[in-house]
């Protein structure tokens, strides 16, 4: 039986990820400061302990096949503690000979119309991209000194067991319809990702054969306002469509660090950044899992 050791797994990610590993009969460790924080559906073996320290991170790794990095600071708090927050766990698949899954996302990307392979050259407009794009460059280098590294980029997550999501922001029930505030227009065409299926399929993908440094882009859910109106119709349920008040958004941010972060990244929803999954789809073949939204939409938890 095969070992992953997840880092965050209380985060979105990490969670939906030892899910996944768990069913396709891998055992699970967790290094956590708090074992009460997980929940009770998630099996695996906890270890106390802070992830900012090597050694701790040395000693949860023994005998473990797997690294699953799915940490990730306060949005506000970027600048200052992504890179170094990674950057035991990679000295660690550096001595261990580990490899280490991480989750990309979009930000190391310019908007553009076409899809975004995984050749594509790196050219962010954000400060938070150019940190993505260094800590990329960082796994790329571990991967050079010992390490093994699969790099999984993915849309913004939709899930059953997510918190703090755009999902959540988005969608709020109100007596016998859904109230859905958009954050973006009519045209624009937004990605997601849906994580029990991206974590199904990168489960698949971790038990095919791997080069020293794999990136994988999920195929994702491209959508635009239409197709989320139409899932809601499809399940038979009533929505009633507003849009997002960036507005107040921006009333609020100079008091609140993580919104005046959200504000620098509205690029998002006014440009297109879209992902061509066409490598794991070919690398999946009849197994890659993709769920349709209406479906997804009686998957979650919607208030």
């Amino acid at each position: 039986m095969k070992t992953a050791l997840i880092l965050g797994i209380n985060g979105n990610f990490g969670l939906e990820m030892a899910l996944a590993l768990s069913k396709a009969g891998w055992s699970i460790k967790a290094l956590v400061r708090d074992p009460n924080k997980v929940p009770s559906f998630v099996e695996a073996k906890l270890i106390v302990g802070d992830a900012l320290k090597q050694q701790q991170v040395v000693a949860a790794a023994q005998g473990v096949d797997l690294i699953v990095y799915a940490l990730n600071p306060p949005y506000h708090r970027w600048q200052h503690q992504a890179l170094s927050l990674l950057e035991p766990c990679l000295k660690v698949a550096e001595q261990l000979g580990l490899r280490v899954l991480f989750p990309g996302n979009v930000y190391n990307f310019n908007p553009q119309a076409s899809l975004i392979d995984e050749h594509q050259a790196m050219h962010p407009p954000s400060e938070k991209g150019q940190i993505r794009v260094k800590m990329e460059q960082r796994l790329k280098q571990a991967s050079e000194n010992g390490a093994k590294v699969t790099i999984v980029r993915a849309g913004d997550f939709i899930g059953p067991h997510t918190h703090l999501s755009w999902v959540s922001t988005m969608v709020k029930h109100k007596k016998d319809c859904y109230q859905v505030a958009f954050p973006h227009n009519q045209e624009h065409v937004h990605f997601w990702s849906y994580l029990p299926d991206l974590c199904a399929n990168t489960v698949q993908l971790l038990e095919q054969s791997q080069a020293n440094f794999e990136v994988w882009h999920d195929p994702g859910l491209a959508l635009s306002r239409k197709d989320w109106q139409q899932a809601f119709a499809n399940n038979g349920t009533n929505i009633k469509s507003t849009n997002l008040a960036w507005w107040g958004f921006s009333i609020i941010a100079p008091f609140v660090p993580m919104l005046k972060e959200v504000l620098k990244m509205r690029y998002l929803w006014q440009q297109p950044v879209i992902l061509d999954g066409s490598k794991m789809r070919q690398a999946l073949q009849k197994s890659y899992q993709s769920t349709p939204l209406s479906q997804v939409l009686q998957q979650l938890k919607l208030n």
